[in-house]
């Protein structure tokens, strides 16, 4: 019986915007993945809130948290997106989720690379938003 609204998740690319021009490299394909969109209200209790919290609807700061295995198709592209998060730089980067394409600017809050004897070389890594996004 087939599934509806269920999406594959093997289709997960991510790209970065090397040389600032908005033109995206492909730097790999993501074996796990995750989107997180945070959201931090903007508390307003206060003595008339009769000991409940009062939140004002519509505002606060949004952001968005990608995490993600992956395994790099280029040379290039695991250059480049390491050096980001050696310079700390926020760079754009485009995901593309199985048809959904996220894109926005970025900085990689953290970075693994892990390599099993005679196996490819992976990096688990973690990107946090500055900025609007687009593509939701």
């Amino acid at each position: 019986m087939a599934t509806t609204g269920a999406e594959n998740g093997t289709d997960c690319v991510i790209a970065i915007d090397v040389a600032d021009n908005g033109t995206f490299v492909s730097v790999g394909g993501l074996t796990t993945n995750g989107l997180t969109l945070n959201n931090t209200p903007i508390d307003i209790t206060n003595k008339s809130s009769a000991s409940w919290r009062e939140l004002l609807g519509g505002e606060g700061l949004q952001s968005m948290d990608l995490t993600g295995e992956m395994v790099f198709n280029t040379d290039a592209g695991f250059a480049a997106l390491k050096a980001a998060a050696l310079s700390k730089a926020l760079k754009e980067y485009e995901v593309d989720r199985g048809g959904q394409t996220v894109t926005g600017s970025f900085m990689v809050a953290s970075w693994a690379e892990t390599s099993a004897d005679n196996d490819k070389i992976t990096a688990t890594v973690s990107l946090q938003s500055s900025g609007a996004i687009t593509g939701l």
